[in-house]
């Protein structure tokens, strides 16, 4: 892609999304001015209210420049305890609420839902055993990650995860089709 105009923005809970997402979006081809972060604050209240909230007025904005080609929207958010299936519910009806309709099958939107956080995803592409219901250790800089999105970059180009993948991931890999370069 080489429009300027072009624009995928992030919508994250916090650094460790954003970096983790940016990072696997520059090694598929994604330029980094392309790209637009939009990270919640740190000590403002949970994190996962602050995208939901933010998720209806993103769609919106995309939907005003969709005419763009190359412009898409990825809204990353944890499971936490709660499904990827329910978490894609609380996203529709926030939409609801605010008066735009949810994500439809044409809109270039991507959610990353990782079930339980992130760090489980992480803590598989390190080669180890998870499951979706415990917590995983984080790292103490978020872009020591990057070891860990190449690994899954790897993966995606030969088109199949290693092992036993977590659900949540598999899911993020489909979405990944609607903006991919």
């Amino acid at each position: 892609m080489t429009a300027k105009r072009v624009q995928l923005v992030v919508v994250s809970e916090d650094k460790q999304h954003d970096c983790f997402i940016r990072h696997f979006l520059l090694k598929s081809g994604w330029n980094r001015h392309q790209l637009r972060s939009r990270v919640a604050s740190k000590g403002k209240g949970a994190a996962s209210q602050w995208v939901l909230a933010q998720f209806p007025q993103e769609l919106r904005i995309y939907r005003s420049q969709a005419g763009y080609l190359g412009n898409g929207l990825i809204i990353a958010i944890d499971a936490d305890t709660r499904t990827v299936p329910e978490i894609i519910v609380m996203l529709a009806r926030k939409c609801e609420e605010a008066g735009i309709a949810p994500r439809n099958q044409g809109d270039r939107v991507v959610f990353v839902t990782p079930k339980r956080n992130v760090e489980t995803w992480l803590a598989y592409l390190r080669g180890e055993s998870v499951n979706e219901t415990d917590a995983y250790r984080k790292y103490d800089c978020e872009s020591d990650c990057r070891q860990d999105v190449d690994r899954l970059h790897s993966m995606c180009g030969r088109g199949i995860l290693d092992g036993h993948p977590p659900e949540s991931l598999k899911f993020a890999c489909g979405e990944y089709n609607r903006i991919k370069p």
